[in-house]
Order: C-alpha cells, then sequence, then structure tokens
C-alpha cells in the first residue's frame, strides 16, 4: 500500500503545479490595456469596410443589448442601416472586468434574436451570424457579425 502512495504523489504534485502555471499564464494573458476606446475603434474600422453601417447612440446600444452606455468606460455601436443586413459593431471598454460576464450575455441574446430575424429567408445574413465573433479581452469586448469578421478581430487584438 505504501508503493502506491508514494508513486501517486509525484503525480499529484506534478498536476497541481501544471494547474498553478496554467492559473497564472490565464492571468497574465488577460491583462486591462491601456488602450483608448477611440484608438481601438479607429483600428479596426480602418481594417473593414463598415459601408451598410453607421454609428449608433447610446440610445440604439440600450435598444439592442439592454444595457445602459453609462454603466462603461465607453461604448461604440456601428448598427446596419437597414432592417436587411445584419453586419454589426460593437466595442466596449468596461470599467471592471466582473462586467465582462453580463455584457457577453446580452450580446449572445442580441445574437439569437437576430438568428431567429434571419432565419429561413435571409441566408447570407444568417451565415454572417453564425460567423460572428465575440472576443473578451481584459477590459474590452469586440462583438462583430461582418464578411471580414477576422479582419476586425486581428486589428482589435493588435490594437490593445
Amino acid at each position: 500500500m505504501n508503493k502506491k502512495i508514494s508513486i501517486l504523489t509525484p503525480i499529484r504534485i506534478g498536476m497541481v503545479v501544471i494547474l498553478l502555471v496554467f492559473i497564472i499564464l490565464l492571468q497574465v494573458g488577460n491583462k486591462n490595456s491601456n488602450s483608448t476606446l477611440n484608438a481601438v475603434t479607429d483600428s479596426v474600422i480602418k481594417a473593414i469596410k463598415v459601408e451598410g453601417m453607421e454609428e449608433s447612440s447610446n440610445r440604439m446600444f440600450k435598444k439592442f443589448y439592454g444595457l445602459n452606455a453609462s454603466d462603461y468606460e465607453g461604448v461604440t455601436l456601428y448598427a446596419p442601416v437597414t432592417n436587411m443586413n445584419a453586419e454589426e459593431l460593437l466595442i466596449i471598454k468596461l470599467k471592471d472586468r466582473s462586467q465582462a460576464e453580463s455584457v457577453t450575455e446580452a450580446i449572445n441574446s442580441r445574437l439569437e434574436t437576430q438568428k431567429s430575424s434571419f432565419e429561413g429567408y435571409g441566408i447570407e445574413q444568417f451565415d454572417l451570424l453564425e460567423n460572428h465573433i465575440l472576443d473578451v479581452q481584459g477590459n474590452f469586448i469586440l462583438y462583430i457579425v461582418h464578411p471580414d469578421a477576422t479582419k476586425a478581430d486581428q486589428a482589435f487584438r493588435s490594437s490593445l
């Protein structure tokens, strides 16, 4: 019996060390950014075409997501000009990283609403929604529905 305990002890210690390294890497890799919302937004907009979208007000942000823009350090929303278009760009700079969960829930709710709206007749728009990107990086969140969503995400990450 003592042999089994002595064999398992190094394995357990190794697993704890691996877990601790993993937790540390998660914390180091998800730092808050000192970038401004305007700088991040400019970088993303330069990477993609925003034709068919227009910069929207805080009222539209509230309507789409049920959130108050004043609760965050800053919000940029480019919404579709018409209801026939699903393209959308949302960048939020959080005041606190603890806000990320409620924001991602609101974004996922909006996404499901949009999918149900376009399901069945707006096949191209539905495909855009299926290929959306929702990226949380520290104190910034990017949500984009766009043909060049990957380019936007790369610009977003490099601007942080």
